[in-house]
């Protein structure tokens, strides 16, 4: 553990010496700090701690109504916004120097001159990224945790499932860039590479998503709703539903990672809502039960959307501590 200390104390004095690790971090508290000024009066609710006041006669102080918009708020903003996308940005910018500089001549020989093996010195630095994620999730969460206390009056500790699985979703990524950033030595090429593999990603859940609805609803989602399909059009989707899916199948799902807290996050009040519920309720204007949720968002359990993704991650893992330890430092 002294080892891994150091080595973690050495990582955190590289990113604070570019300032990186505390401007996300800024970032990230910001945003909390402006879920936080979101509060209620008696006629409506103010936004900027009391800067901008709205006037609502069902969303005010002390209504039912109040605690469903704040949930929303998080639900719909600031889970598909703010944790799906803006903060594993910032996470992934964050340690993208890790290694490349790591790695740059003469950084490395110091440590390695030092009796510890090439392996364990990836795996620290390794989890060291994942650390520095992890406090940046946890922090803003901690702030949307007090804010739900104050603002709505009620402990709210499904809200801290986004630590883990913000953070496993990150992991998927920082994998790729560390494998790409040992390779190449490039901050820039791992940024970018990772990014490729991202939008790869999400474009492998749009294509597996809409030959899903093809073939087993005989429906294709369209902008006004859905276009139904023939009975042969159906079978012909049923036909290539595998080929379809098998990008899908062979990425990690780091939007359906994500797309857990829609299941594991709820809101207490006459009945326990679930998030999905939440977000069908603002977007539509509407309350949604349980089975009116998109199956396809829950058709996967989490253990193969979480495990099926790990198996990838550990096989890239397992290629970056294999070119780590071949590298001439």
């Amino acid at each position: 553990m002294t080892q891994f200390g150091a080595i973690f104390v050495d990582s955190l004095r590289l990113l604070r010496g570019r300032s990186l690790f505390w401007i996300t971090l800024g970032i990230s508290l910001f945003a909390g700090l402006m879920y936080l000024s979101i509060g209620f009066t008696a006629t409506g609710y103010s936004v900027g701690f009391g800067l901008v006041a709205v006037d609502h006669p069902a969303i005010r102080a002390g209504s039912p109504m109040a605690g469903m918009f704040y949930f929303a708020i998080f639900s719909v903003f600031l889970v598909n916004v703010w944790l799906s996308w803006v903060a594993v940005v910032l996470a992934l910018i964050t340690c993208a120097p890790i290694f490349p500089e790591f790695m740059a001549e003469g950084a490395a020989g110091s440590v390695l001159s030092k009796p510890i093996s090439r392996w364990r010195l990836f795996a620290y630095k390794y989890v060291c990224g994942l650390l520095f994620a992890l406090i940046q999730t946890a922090a803003f969460c901690v702030l949307v945790f007090l804010a739900m206390r104050w603002r709505v009056g009620s402990w709210n500790p499904t809200i801290f499932w986004a630590v883990p699985l913000i953070t496993l979703m990150f992991s998927y990524l920082w994998a790729v860039m560390v494998a790409v950033g040992i390779k190449t030595r490039s901050v820039m090429a791992a940024l970018l590479s990772v990014m490729v593999v991202w939008m790869s990603c999400w474009m492998a859940k749009v294509v597996d998503d809409f030959a899903w609805s093809a073939s087993e609803s005989g429906e294709i989602p369209t902008i006004s709703g859905g276009e139904r399909l023939s009975t042969s059009e159906q079978a012909t989707w049923k036909r290539y539903q595998a080929l379809a899916e098998l990008p899908y199948r062979s990425l990690p799902k780091t939007t359906d990672t994500v797309n857990l807290l829609q299941r594991f996050v709820r809101l207490e009040g006459d009945r326990e809502f679930s998030m999905s519920e939440v977000t069908t309720a603002t977007l539509n204007g509407v309350p949604a039960k349980d089975t009116e949720v998109d199956a396809s968002m829950t058709r996967g359990s989490p253990q193969w959307i979480i495990g099926s993704s790990l198996v990838f991650e550990l096989m890239v893992v397992a290629y970056a501590g294999w070119l780590f330890c071949r590298r001439d430092f």
